[in-house]
């Protein structure tokens, strides 16, 4: 691919770089095209100790990304085209080729202003951004204008006002820089912070990647693109397990009652909400197309039912609003995710659940409710192994309204 042979001025890859996937979803409405565009570029090292996933959102080209794997991003809105879509792919391959080259990660701290302060923002400034330099600890900016490839005198003042210094990188930037944008580099000199190690990184950084040069792949939405490095994630996922000693812990278990039920019980301990979040988004993935499996809705539907009463004991309305717990395990999957789609295989939905296991088991101490959740999710999946009928293209499940009950713990 293009952003694989771009590297090093054109020559060959080294066969040692990694690869990262970036994926777009795009649905033409007008003439109801649709399409999957995925990007393969190269980098140094593991996105993950490039960048935290919770950083994304600080970056204008990773706003709207997600992890899906240790070598996949995907974005979060189904572009309207195709174009558009390799546009917003290449759009976030150029901030992690910014953040690769320079080592800096998005922020959004007002501290990255001159005096913290956002009225001491540097004259012309357009299409800015702040970075964070974790080896020297402090804060940087980036601006993106059209008007101008150089330092306007109205910006060295501010420059020599303040103490910092403003300098045009060598390489293009991230914003348009196929479509006269030019990148500068902002940073405080008074405390002794240099930009010359970013710029000389940046002159040995590969030219931006850029729609007109576009060699990624097209392919159709279904079935979902898994990468390598995201598909071994799952397995190695759904085979980890906690040493467990002896069957039985029950003393990792607690009492809990809610309405209209009698005493039940659930795990000790309580899983991060991000963890429901992503249980919550595959189980419902796995009750589309499987309507006609009563083995797999009665089971998964068991499964989410049992979840959501343990989310609300472990969360109180403080810590989990309701505008996020009614969407954990009810309520239709985004038009845009990939795994509101029906699959094209069976495979899917057992993979889903091999996550789905993994997922409890890293979070949740070995206990009987536990176990019970764990033997209703195999027996779903051998359900579905068995199932000899092929996908059959149909919509989401209907929307479910819940009450969020009062748990009696």
């Amino acid at each position: 691919m293009h952003a694989l042979r771009a590297i090093g001025g054109g020559n060959p890859a080294p066969q040692s770089l990694l690869s990262l996937y970036i994926s777009v979803l795009w649905r033409d409405r007008t003439t109801k095209a649709t399409g999957c565009e995925i990007l393969r570029m190269p980098l140094g090292k593991p996105l993950d100790a490039l960048v935290k996933p919770a950083q994304y959102g600080a970056s204008r080209g990773l706003g709207t990304i997600r992890r899906e794997g240790p070598d996949h991003i995907t974005d979060m809105h189904t572009a309207s085209s195709q174009e558009l879509a390799r546009e917003a792919a290449c759009k976030a391959a150029r901030a992690i080729q910014f953040i690769a080259a320079t080592g800096l990660v998005p922020s959004n701290a007002k501290r990255s202003f001159p005096g913290g302060d956002f009225q001491n923002r540097m004259p012309g400034s357009d299409h800015d951004a702040a970075w964070y330099d974790p080896a020297a600890k402090t804060f940087i900016r980036t601006n993106e204008p059209y008007v101008s490839n150089s330092v306007t005198p109205q910006q060295q003042a501010w420059a020599s006002r303040y103490g910092w210094a403003v300098a045009l990188s060598p390489w293009k930037g991230m914003y348009r820089p196929d479509n006269g944008t030019w990148l500068f580099l902002l940073a405080d000199m008074s405390k002794g912070y240099s930009l010359e190690t970013i710029i000389s990184r940046l002159a040995k950084a590969q030219a931006p990647i850029v729609v007109s040069n576009w060699d990624g792949e097209s392919r159709p939405i279904t079935p979902a693109f898994i990468s390598p490095g995201q598909a071994a994630e799952i397995e190695a996922k759904s085979r980890e397990a906690k040493p467990i000693g002896k069957r039985g812990g029950a003393h990792n278990s607690v009492e809990y009652e809610m309405f209209l039920t009698g005493p039940r019980r659930r795990p000790k301990t309580r899983m991060p909400i991000d963890g429901h979040e992503s249980v919550g988004r595959l189980l419902k993935s796995v009750l589309i197309g499987t309507e006609e499996r009563a083995g797999v809705q009665r089971r998964v539907d068991a499964t989410r039912c049992e979840l959501d009463n343990w989310v609300q004991c472990e969360y109180k309305r403080d810590e989990l609003s309701d505008q996020v717990f009614f969407d954990l395990y009810y309520h239709e999957l985004p038009e845009n995710d990939p795994l509101s789609v029906t699959p094209a295989s069976w495979d899917r939905h057992i993979t889903s659940l091999d996550e789905v296991k993994a997922t409890l088991i890293r979070h949740y101490p070995e206990c009987p409710p536990l176990r019970d959740l764990l033997k209703k999710t195999d027996l779903a999946i051998a359900s579905l192994r068995s199932w000899k009928a092929a996908p059959a293209r149909t919509t989401q499940v209907r929307r479910q309204h819940i009450n969020r009950g009062a748990p009696t713990l």
